[in-house]
């Protein structure tokens, strides 16, 4: 906790984030929802985000069913799916009788948890935007599954290998950054966002960090008008897409340097936060920093 409110300190000028973070954490501590036995928990995820906080917990064997996204991650490939992020199977969840159902609150799947609840299954959905929230989540879930020691100790590691990270940078000169989410229509990471500020931690200033939404719309002339040292593209999943999105970017002279990192690397508020931190920091500095991965 107290490495933690260390971390948060760095960003209270700019986000508020320890008082935010103590908000949360208290909400969390507080929260009356029942947890049940180890042995007899049964656990359905419906966010590659919570599924991998689940795996760092230590309690994947517990999961019985999540989104068919989550079953890429490691010892997930054979939990039975429940279909998409925003439209889960409500009869195959009932019938694999979960204990906790866990998922990212959206207005896609509100009527979902309605009728989980409705008939008897505790439901409980997370709302992570900004990193202190992301951490905050991530204690959360560690309490509803009892594992809250081993969330704290989850916690304390991201924030001691984030707070490595940031160190690492040195005396090198902060870059400006545009972080692309989507091309056309062109989104980007907002200040509302965690990822702003693992651009923060890894060496970099957002240039869209005075935009409140997590991931907001812009146009080509602001992002022009904003004239970012680096711009990250995370739209490609492949090589023929990496290959087009340079083409893509070639094409306007104002974008002096394009980085690119795979599609939802960076944006899944979960356990990789350290992780993603490094990707980004690997990609402003080209392995300038000790430990960055090119």
């Amino acid at each position: 906790m107290k490495a933690l409110r260390r971390f948060c300190s760095l960003f209270a000028h700019e986000r508020g984030c320890a008082a935010r973070w103590l908000g949360f954490w208290l909400l969390v501590a507080c929260a009356p929802s029942p947890v049940p036995d180890a042995d007899e928990l049964r656990v359905i995820s419906l966010s590659p985000s919570i599924s991998g906080a689940l795996i760092a917990l230590g309690v994947s064997e517990a999961i019985v069913g999540s989104d068919k996204f989550s079953r890429e991650l490691p010892g997930l490939e054979e939990v039975p799916s429940l279909g998409g992020l925003f439209a889960p199977d409500l009869e195959r969840a009932i019938e694999l009788r979960p204990t906790l159902v866990l998922g990212v609150r959206s207005e896609q799947q509100r009527a979902f948890f309605q009728q989980l609840r409705a008939r008897g299954v505790v439901a409980h959905e997370v709302d992570p935007q900004t990193l202190p929230e992301v951490l905050a989540s991530i204690g959360e879930i560690a309490r509803l599954v009892g594992r809250e020691s081993e969330g704290e100790a989850l916690v304390r590691g991201i924030t001691r290998e984030l707070d490595l990270i940031s160190r690492e940078r040195g005396d090198r000169t902060r870059l400006s950054v545009a972080l692309v989410v989507n091309r056309e229509p062109l989104y980007v990471v907002g200040g509302g966002s965690f990822v702003s500020e693992l651009i923060r931690v890894g060496g970099g200033d957002n240039v869209f960090a005075d935009l409140d939404a997590p991931y907001p719309q812009v146009s080509l002339e602001v992002l022009a008008e904003r004239a970012p040292d680096v711009l990250v593209d995370t739209t490609y999943p492949s090589l023929d897409d990496e290959r087009e999105a340079r083409r893509y970017w070639s094409r306007f002279r104002f974008i002096r340097r394009v980085e690119l990192i795979p599609t939802g690397v960076l944006t899944v508020p979960g356990a990789e936060l350290a992780s993603a931190a490094r990707l980004i920091q690997a990609a402003l500095y080209a392995g300038q920093v000790r430990g960055a991965t090119p």
